[in-house]
């Protein structure tokens, strides 16, 4: 969609839907039972197992619940569990629920639920994108393999209350998995009475605390407060509106007429001006997500030609990247993991050439080009895909005119391929590119949320790379006994593929959103990872 016409139709979408509660758009932000925030674009998917963004996540988060929660610090807290036991050897868990709980239809929420709810992420059949997340409970893998049934997997009611999940081997960011959007709760009652229609808005059932009044795609998505949720007494906003935005400049312009309480980001070109205009309602967080460009890996110009993934990666300038084409206090990234994760476990694992002067990356780039076989009398010919969004745009034709200045004109043609966020997911995950635009916001604070993405397999492993030798140290790792061996393992793995340069690591995120200062409850500075409920907010 054209980036013109969508900010006219959200912006008349906006208008429509104010004109349904009072007399003015302004009233409609002002008041204190309604909160409009801009989602960056619509959700792909309501159903929790097939979320694979962010968009889907903040959604899911206000829809449903997990096991476990999460607090604005991101750390865990009970959820539809009130507590839960751990068994010596780090491998049973046993969730004890709260009594008494509800979903959105007023049914109750009891084990076989839970039940019902892990093996969807396991089922083939379903096809989640994160059914990795089950392969380490017992018999989860084989499962996702097909060669057992979802009912064999290591998730057990012990009672209506009570459920166990077996573990293959020890995971100290198991918690974490069971607050993450793809675990939480659904109702097995109606997903069996409606089949795959139960993500409809109008069959849906929910857990959390929130449930969807009405979506118009293209327009907006209304919540209402949940009254069964367990926790309802602490939701402040009765009503919350999403709006999904594409174009940063229309966000930008309705947050200034009052017509949206939060941004989803920001014009990158304005950020300076909007520092000054709104200094104490912009936000700007480090982030614990890489953002990076996919090399095909099923096509033949990059499978068999490592010479050529290192030279397109060594001949971008990520210092300028960041701060003449960003300028949002991104971090340059020279590594498959961030320095920050695990509390920096993992930091200086940075390629050699990251610290050499630019010209003498310069030098290397174009010397492996050459080996690589192009030039002047065989000039590389790629696209770069990206979903529409102002900032992907100027990254792409930023890197396009790096790669141009390394190699020369002559020899690398560079074209862009924009395309609707849909549309663009599905042609990321089927490998129907040359280069694409890549972003992975971790999911939790452990390095497995990176080093997944590079396994053989993994459905979030967009650039299909595939190193044994890799999934072995990653396997290793895990089954580890000590602390210690896991993470020489996993630098040892790590090491493997960023000398395969399946990707382009370009930098480390920051998320920038201006918040009205009607809105309180709300504390980005400490939420690393981005992940937001709604319940959160407060108005004045």
């Amino acid at each position: 969609m054209k980036i013109k016409h969508l900010a006219i139709t959200l912006f008349t979408a906006s208008l429509a839907l104010t004109a349904c509660s009072k007399s003015s758009d302004t009233a409609t932000t002002k008041s204190k039972d309604t909160i409009v925030v801009d989602n960056g674009d619509d959700a792909p998917t309501t159903d929790p197992v097939l979320d694979q963004d962010s968009t889907s996540s903040r959604m899911v988060f206000d829809l449903f619940s997990g096991l476990t929660s999460f607090d604005q610090s991101n750390k865990i807290i009970p959820g539809l569990a009130e507590k839960w036991d751990v068994s010596p050897d780090g491998k049973i868990y046993t969730f004890h629920l709260r009594s008494g709980l509800k979903f959105s239809d007023g049914t109750p929420i009891t084990a076989e639920d839970v039940v019902f709810s892990w093996q969807r992420v396991a089922d083939p059949k379903v096809g989640s994108p994160y059914n990795m997340l089950a392969s380490n409970i017992v018999n989860g893998q084989a499962i996702i393999d097909g060669k057992m049934q979802p009912n064999q997997l290591g998730v057990k009611a012990v009672d209506q209350n009570t459920i166990t999940i077996n573990l293959n081997h020890p995971d100290a960011s198991f918690l974490q998995i069971c607050a993450m959007p793809n675990t939480v709760i659904v109702s097995k009652k109606n997903l069996q009475k409606f089949g795959i229609d139960w993500a409809n808005p109008k069959n849906m059932v929910t857990s959390g605390a929130y449930t969807i009044k009405e979506w118009i795609a293209k327009g907006h998505l209304t919540l209402i407060k949940n009254p069964n949720y367990y926790d309802a007494i602490n939701v402040s906003i009765p009503n919350v509106i999403l709006l999904p935005i594409v174009d940063t400049n229309a966000s930008l312009n309705q947050y200034q007429t009052k017509q949206i309480d939060i941004t989803n980001s920001l014009p990158i070109d304005q950020y300076k001006n909007i520092s000054q205009q709104y200094p104490n309602e912009i936000h700007t967080v480090t982030q614990e997500g890489l953002y990076y460009y996919d090399l095909n890996m099923s096509l033949p110009k990059f499978k068999s030609n490592p010479q050529l993934r290192q030279a397109l990666s060594m001949a971008v300038d990520r210092q300028v990247l960041v701060k003449d084409v960003l300028g949002q206090h991104q971090i340059p990234a020279y590594s498959f993991v961030t320095s920050t994760v695990e509390g920096g476990k993992f930091a200086g694992l940075n390629y050699d050439w990251a610290t050499w002067s630019r010209d003498k990356q310069i030098t290397k780039a174009q010397e492996l080009f050459k080996a690589a076989g192009y030039g002047p009398s065989n000039p590389l010919e790629i696209t770069i895909s990206y979903n529409t969004m102002d900032s992907h745009k100027k990254i792409a034709l930023a890197i396009a005119s790096m790669w141009q200045q390394v190699f020369g004109n002559n020899s690398i043609k560079v074209t862009q391929g924009n395309q609707e966020w849909k549309t663009f997911l599905k042609v990321r995950n089927l490998a129907n590119y040359d280069v694409a635009r890549d972003g992975w916001i971790a999911d939790y604070d452990s390095v497995d949320s990176y080093t997944n993405l590079y396994q053989c397999g993994n459905p979030q492993d967009n650039s299909k790379y595939c190193n044994q030798e890799y999934n072995s140290l990653i396997s290793q790792a895990q089954n580890s006994t000590t602390p210690e061996q896991r993470v020489s393992l996993i630098k040892q793995a790590i090491n493997i593929a960023q000398n395969d340069y399946p990707i382009i690591p370009l930098y480390q995120y920051t998320y920038s959103r201006l918040v009205d200062q009607r809105v309180t409850g709300y504390t980005p500075e400490t939420n690393h990872l981005d992940h937001v409920q709604s319940k959160w907010y407060k108005l004045k």
